[in-house]
């Protein structure tokens, strides 16, 4: 499958053929991308800043798409859903999650594209599927759905929660 790849620091990014990935936890789900997009965070991440992504690694953290597989322990999934990837991929049973904190999970936070192959792909490998994947309703546009694939989670992680926003506190 064609992918866009990390090629190292200041180096442009390139379009290489990759294999398709394959789950490696029964936790995970993989993904027919649909739509992707390019983040702020890429330009950090082309600039250096973000060191743990290998020369090779398949870059992005957004994503819309189909389900192509489940593992056997994914079960509110199934091949076919059409579905709403989260930059974010908490196990939902760390200290960190159990805390509201997925972006720190100790098995996930944000690892796409970071620790993980990415979503400027074909196919993606979704670890934590069960907690970071969300069904898209009929007849919503998904190529403006990709946006809350980061833009909502890193309004929420950072402004909502860090700022304490509650209803009692507008």
């Amino acid at each position: 499958m064609k992918a866009i790849t990390y090629q190292g620091a200041n180096k442009p990014p390139q379009l290489s053929e990759v294999p398709k990935p394959e789950t490696q936890k029964p936790t995970d789900a993989i993904v027919k991308l649909k739509y992707s997009t390019i983040c702020g965070t890429d330009l950090h991440i082309l600039k250096c800043d973000v060191p743990t992504i290998p020369v090779g690694g398949i870059m992005g953290h957004e994503g819309v798409g189909t389900i192509a597989s489940v593992g056997a322990g994914v079960h509110s999934f199934k091949e076919g859903d059409n579905i709403l990837i989260s930059c974010i991929t908490g196990c939902g049973t760390c200290h960190y999650c159990k805390k509201g904190m997925n972006s720190h999970c100790e098995t996930g936070g944000w690892c796409l594209g970071k620790q993980s192959d990415g979503t400027q792909a074909g196919y993606v490998r979704i670890p934590n599927a069960e907690n970071c994947m969300y069904k898209t309703p009929a007849g919503v546009d998904e190529k403006a759905l990709v946006m809350l694939s980061d833009i909502f989670p890193t309004g929420f992680d950072c402004g909502v929660l860090n700022g304490k926003v509650a209803p009692d506190r507008l």
